[in-house]
Formats: C-alpha cells, structure tokens, sequence
C-alpha cells in the first residue's frame, strides 16, 4: 500500500463508478421479477440488461484499475486481472475476486456478441444473482474507508 494521499480525481472516478455500479443494480433488480419466458420474449429487457451488465462490469474494472495503479503504479493487464490484483492488495475478498473476475469475462462476452449468438437463459441466470456487484461495491467501499479516503 503506498500510504500516500488518495488523489481526488481518483477518488471521484471510483465514487462515480460506484454510483454507476448501483443504479445500475436498482435497474436490474426491478427486471429480476420477470419470468424467464417474459424475459424471452422482450428484446428490450434483453437488451437493458446486457447494456447494464457491460456498464456495471466496466464501472468495477474502472475502480478495479484506478486502485490498482494507486496501490502499485501500474494498471492491471487485463480486466479479470484487476479483480485478482485487487484480491492480492486485500482489498476485496477471494471469493468477490473471483465471482467479480468471472463477470469480467462476462463482460467481454456481452460486449462482443449479438444478434442470435447471445445466449439469453446465461444472462437470465446472471440477472437473478446480483450479489457479485452487492458484494463488490461493500468491499471497495469498507477500503475507501479503512484508508481514510471517504474523510478527504
């Protein structure tokens, strides 16, 4: 940990990373109550949720690579990677690492794919557990706090 003085425009991009991270969560969890034929048969739920999936995960990646270049001067390799580095800098447990690194590559998948490829009962199944981002943000936020930089 480099002990310095977390640098404000950091700080303020992981807090509006984080706010990104819950609307996005309260967008979703409205959506948890459709069926999954419902869920089928409406391509713009389908399509809401995918885009809320990519901008959720790439708001965790955002938080995962500024606290990583805080803590070791140099960004993560990968998206997946961050989630790992952040685990190795104690900053999110091993089992958020883990779930949040496979909603990295989660990510990647939505944001390359379309049309008839996207597999819809996979996205459905992310859309009833949302704990990985629940999880995610308590953690990130129990660190801001832990090394002061909610106080600055």
């Amino acid at each position: 940990m480099t002990g310095e003085t977390f640098p404000s425009d950091r700080l303020n991009r992981i807090l509006t990373a984080v706010e990104t991270i819950e609307v996005s969560l309260g967008v979703l969890a409205r959506k948890q109550a459709l069926s999954r034929e419902a869920y089928h048969a409406d391509s713009d739920t389908q399509d809401i949720v995918e885009r809320r999936f990519v901008k959720m995960t790439e708001a965790a990646i955002d938080i995962g690579e500024e606290l990583v270049k805080h803590e070791r001067g140099t960004p993560p390799t990968s998206n997946p990677e961050s989630m790992q580095a952040l685990e190795e800098l104690e900053i999110l447990s091993d089992s958020t690492a883990d779930a949040m690194a496979q909603g990295a590559r989660f990510r990647n998948v939505l944001a390359h794919t379309y049309g008839e490829i996207i597999e819809h009962d996979v996205v459905y199944n992310a859309l009833q557990d949302l704990e990985r981002y629940r999880q995610f943000v308590v953690e990130i936020r129990s660190y801001l706090e832990s090394i002061g930089a909610l106080d600055e």
